[in-house]
């Protein structure tokens, strides 16, 4: 199995320890790369853009509000900050939403690579102390696997599999009634990815602060605008991909996920990440 490193993307920073000091502007995420953006879309007029999968769309609203529900629930369970996650799901809707609802609670997503054996997914997640496995349906076997091997104690799965905890019961009202709070995730969320090296197995950790870096350098680099569509499939790092999906949601883009999602009728894609993302078309003018 070898021996696993962590290092750091960037520095994690500390809070001021006076609430609402210092936040982003109002058109900037607050806390995690989703926080906000629910009350930005709401409020937003014209097109809200979409999430899309092979057979697969959810309006931009709706996947904003599915993950703040699922944020608070998992809260509900037990969830703590600094806590890891594994995600097993192809590059899709799916994959996005559960790491983006992990790190909305203050959580460190560990999305795995569906190309990693499963001795490589075992031992990350047996290493990093993941004890919570979010999975896409058809990956539920291969999860379940993976729990008996690992500290995996609970698996939820987006459908209902036998052995597994449905996704939508997060999103069940709270009993007392509390909701979510965008500034939850502030400063220890993050995702974690790893690769091989010659002294065995490294995760590295990216941070908030360095998501944030992220989401800002692409932002000023492609000039996103409610009319692109971005193009995402398993090329480049997920760190990118994620900040990327990200922007796209809050410029109310179209995000297409996998190599098998068309984009919409009369339009086509103008940024793709490739492996790095780059404009490869200006929206076409309708």
């Amino acid at each position: 199995m070898g021996e696993l490193g962590v290092r750091m993307g960037v520095g994690l920073s500390s809070g001021t320890g006076r609430p609402g000091r210092h936040l982003p502007r109002r058109d900037d995420p607050i806390g995690s790369l989703t926080g906000g953006l629910y009350e930005r879309l709401r409020l937003r007029t014209g097109r809200g853009g979409s999430i899309r999968g092979a057979g697969h769309r959810v309006d931009a609203l709706s996947f904003a509000a599915t993950v703040e529900q699922a944020a608070a629930g998992l809260s509900r369970r037990g969830m703590c900050f600094g806590d890891v996650v594994g995600v097993l799901a192809p590059v899709s809707p799916d994959r996005f939403l559960a790491t983006y609802t992990v790190m909305s609670v203050g959580g460190r997503a560990l999305p795995l690579s569906t190309a990693s054996g499963a001795d490589t997914q075992c031992a990350v997640l047996a290493e990093t102390d993941a004890r919570l496995l979010l999975v896409s349906e058809e990956l539920v076997p291969t999860a379940l696997e993976l729990a008996e091997h690992s500290r995996v104690r609970q698996v939820i799965a987006f459908g209902h599999v036998l052995g597994t905890t449905p996704f939508e019961e997060l999103l069940q009202p709270s009993p007392d009634g509390s909701g979510y709070s965008p500034t939850r995730g502030l400063f220890d969320n993050g995702i974690l990815g790893y690769e091989h090296t010659s002294a065995g197995l490294l995760t590295t950790l990216y941070p908030h602060n360095h998501l944030m870096a992220r989401f800002s350098e692409l932002r000023e680099a492609l000039d996103l605008t409610a009319d692109d569509v971005v193009a995402v499939d398993e090329r480049g790092d997920e760190a990118t991909r994620v900040a990327l999906v990200a922007l796209a949601l809050w410029t109310g883009s179209c995000v297409l996920t996998g190599a098998d999602c068309p984009p919409p009728e009369g339009r086509q894609v103008t940024v793709h990440c490739a492996p790095e993302p780059e404009r490869i078309a200006r929206p076409r003018v309708l």
